[in-house]
């Protein structure tokens, strides 16, 4: 007896000493164990870590979940990560940290988070509880889709020549409130009203407007659509769901943790952008105008059913202003007098 308990002594105070076991893959768990035994070697800086991270995730053949935008998405998603676990702020240039030593203890943390992503294929905005968005950091949680919307880095090219005075600006579909909220942020003269069905994403809207000191100028509307929306508006942005039903059975498995009712939405995708187009002539101003993104398949479907109707199409634009994928089409915008009446779409169908 007297045996075993030296025995069972001995293992426990050399487990202690042990780093700690991050995956239950092995191959990956070797290596976080090989770059851990680094801190006996020499220093390690943050940039070190992340370098580390996304070499792990590149590994594991990981989705660019919402970081496609960078011009290193799994690079960007280690940094984001390891800035978190760090407490360093994601504002400004990244460079002014990244020769910054860290802790034996700090690493693992950060390891963690990388395992988290890697294992579980979850979204580093839902490890992390913070997104990025055109230079601004939004709370997230999983009732709302990650920010990435198509349309960042057009918003500005949206607001140009138009009249500031009381500009009231619909956001259908919002989600966190990311875009409308960025809206009012260009401009101190912008109103919105943030629209969604579901209440859980709502509320993380309200904590972005309180985040940004927002509440006399932007607002939330539950709303199915546009069945609780009243008065008129000068813009309609709407980033609705556009995954057929097919197409979202065949997303990466990053996209199983956000919310099945923002991305799928029927055969083709478009039963709410369908209802959009039939009503929102009602909710815009003479000059106003309605502005959507549906992704390039769904757009090309458009196009087909909706062949009279006046699109102006805008393909997918990179931060440097250059399209990124090319002439595909994504982004529509129509002006309030090419839309068609309430009731009447199905006259701008073929035929």
């Amino acid at each position: 007896m007297k045996k075993v308990i030296r025995h069972r002594i001995h293992t426990n105070f050399a487990s202690q000493n042990q780093p700690r076991l991050f995956s239950a893959n092995k191959v990956r768990a070797r290596k976080y164990r090989g770059f851990l035994a680094l801190f006996d070697k020499k220093p390690v800086t943050v940039g070190d870590l992340v370098r580390f991270g996304c070499k792990q995730m590149k590994a594991a053949d990981l989705h660019d979940h919402h970081f496609e935008f960078s011009a290193n998405p799994l690079l960007a998603t280690a940094q984001h990560l390891a800035f978190h676990a760090l407490k360093i702020p994601l504002e400004g240039d990244p460079a002014q940290y990244l020769k910054r030593s860290v802790s034996r203890v700090q690493a693992k943390r950060v390891c963690g988070l990388f395992e988290k992503r890697i294992a579980n294929r979850m979204p580093a905005a839902y490890i992390t509880s913070k997104a990025r968005y055109l230079g601004n950091t939004f709370y997230v949680n999983r009732h709302v889709l990650i920010p990435r919307s198509a349309m960042t880095f057009h918003l500005e090219d949206y607001l140009n020549g138009t009249h500031w005075q009381n500009y009231r600006v619909l956001d259908l579909c919002a989600g966190s409130g990311c875009i409308g909220i960025t809206l009012a942020l260009l401009n101190p003269n912008i109103k919105v009203d943030l629209v969604d069905i579901s209440e859980a994403a709502l509320r993380v809207a309200r904590r972005n407007i309180k985040r940004f000191s927002l509440g006399d100028r932007v607002k939330c509307v539950r709303s199915d659509v546009f069945q609780r929306v009243r008065g008129k508006f000068d813009l309609i942005i709407t980033n609705p769901p556009y995954v057929s039903t097919a197409e979202y059975k065949d997303l990466a498995q990053e996209f199983s943790h956000e919310p099945k009712l923002a991305l799928e939405c029927g055969t083709d995708g478009l039963d709410v952008v369908h209802q959009i187009l039939q009503t929102a002539s009602r909710h815009l101003n003479p000059q106003g105008k309605l502005i959507a993104e549906v992704g390039s398949t769904a757009a090309e479907i458009l196009k087909a059913t909706y062949p009279k109707l006046k699109w102006r199409w805008q393909a997918y634009k990179r931060p440097d202003g250059s399209t990124r994928r090319g002439s595909v089409d994504c982004i529509f915008l129509i002006d309030s007098v090419d839309l068609p009446l309430f009731g009447s779409l199905d006259k701008h169908k073929t035929g």
